[in-house]
């Protein structure tokens, strides 16, 4: 336990954490209790805000290749190494365009839903694809993927939300395999998704009506902190909730 645990997590090093759209809502939650912990912040998004010259900010649109390689090469300038990099980055509703989540297969729009998996999956994949070179093959390494209890096929009983629905059964997909892979470069390496719980901010604002519960950002922030503090390799591949209990496939 001890020596796979985070909380042993490059005792030597200068603790670098990067956050994906980190600069509001649950990212920027994360941010600050990281900060409190000692780490060196380093935050993405497309645009600054208010909040990002508090920290390291780098700009990036993480659907497109082009930006990650424009990232990549700032960053490998840099010579930076993450000890924890956590994907924030998701979408539910896009309320611009008017679209929602489905309540039935006839509400399936064909742009919402590549839409979705744009977001919620695809920059899952590219962010295993570039991140590689900024992690250490030696010490342990977090990297987290907010996800979903819907993505689960297996905890699936009312249906509804497909296009959501599919792209985070999709990320969880990227999550699994990426793991399986990478595991025999990086030994020490921990790839996990992590279910943040209904959390209050934009994503969810149409939606916490017919919530149980609902998390202010800071105490989802906690939360996952807690539950990736007690992370261990053989963790690897898996998709935990807010309080560490594993999510089925």
């Amino acid at each position: 336990m001890d020596k796979n645990n985070i909380n042993n997590l490059n005792e030597n090093s200068s603790k670098n954490i990067l956050v994906l759209g980190g600069s509001d809502g649950i990212g920027l939650a994360i941010c600050n209790v990281y900060e409190k912990l000692g780490y060196n912040i380093h935050i993405t998004s497309r645009a600054m805000n208010k909040y990002s010259s508090k920290f390291k900010f780098y700009s990036l649109d993480a659907t497109k290749e082009e930006s990650w390689q424009k990232f990549i090469k700032n960053l490998s300038n840099k010579n930076i190494t993450f000890d924890i990099i956590i994907n924030t980055i998701g979408i539910l509703h896009d309320a611009n365009n008017n679209a929602f989540p489905e309540k039935s297969i006839k509400g399936l729009n064909a742009n919402f839903f590549m839409r979705n998996i744009e977001v919620n999956t695809l920059v899952s994949a590219l962010c295993m694809k570039y991140l590689l070179g900024c992690i250490s093959k030696t010490k342990n390494t977090i990297i987290a993927h907010l996800t979903a209890r819907l993505g689960s096929i297996s905890d699936n009983n009312i249906g509804g939300w497909i296009s959501y629905r599919a792209s985070k059964a999709a990320q969880h997909m990227v999550i699994k395999t990426s793991s399986l892979e990478l595991i025999r470069n990086y030994n020490r390496l921990v790839v996990v998704g992590l279910h943040p719980g209904t959390v209050d901010t934009k994503l969810s604002k149409p939606f916490q009506k017919s919530a149980k519960k609902i998390f202010e950002p800071r105490e989802s922030a906690l939360k996952l902190t807690k539950v990736i503090s007690n992370l261990e390799i053989n963790d690897t591949g898996k998709v935990f909730d807010y309080a560490g209990k594993i999510i089925p496939y």
